[in-house]
């Protein structure tokens, strides 16, 4: 026996499922994220701080997921962007020192608005950006 869906019900079921499943990622802990690196949150640290330019600034970056728990065996990278157009970003690799901890080196090479961008791949395989402000950078 094959039971034919007029257009019209089709659409109502359509629309129902996709109405339950709306529900179904609201009604989760994380709900329904596109994007990993929201589960994921940063604090950042920075030495000295505030930062200044021309000087080595030692940027500690503590990742946990949503449980609190530390992100473990992340492969990660940062990258100091200028606001300027056509300034060349500083880029340092990230180094795992346990708990969630990463370090960087980096060296802000003028005064003004910069943003340090943290980019990478979590362990999962999941990739994660996360960004950090830094207003009006002092000269050295």
């Amino acid at each position: 026996m094959h039971v034919r869906v007029a257009p019209r019900a089709h659409a109502r079921v359509l629309t129902i499922a996709l109405i339950l499943s709306g529900a179904a990622c609201a009604s989760t802990a994380a709900g329904c994220r596109s994007d990993p690196s929201e589960q994921i949150d940063a604090e950042w640290t920075l030495d000295p701080s505030p930062p200044v330019a021309g000087s080595d600034v030692l940027a500690h970056v503590t990742l946990r997921d949503n449980a609190k728990m530390p992100v473990l065996g992340a492969k990660l990278q940062l990258e100091g962007q200028m606001s300027h157009p056509g300034m060349a970003p500083v880029v340092s690799n990230l180094i795992e020192r346990g708990g969630g901890v990463y370090d960087a080196h980096v060296k802000l090479t003028m005064a003004g608005d910069w943003t340090l961008v943290l980019t990478g791949e979590l362990a999962n395989g999941a990739r994660i950006t996360k960004h950090l402000d830094l207003p009006g950078v002092p000269a050295g």
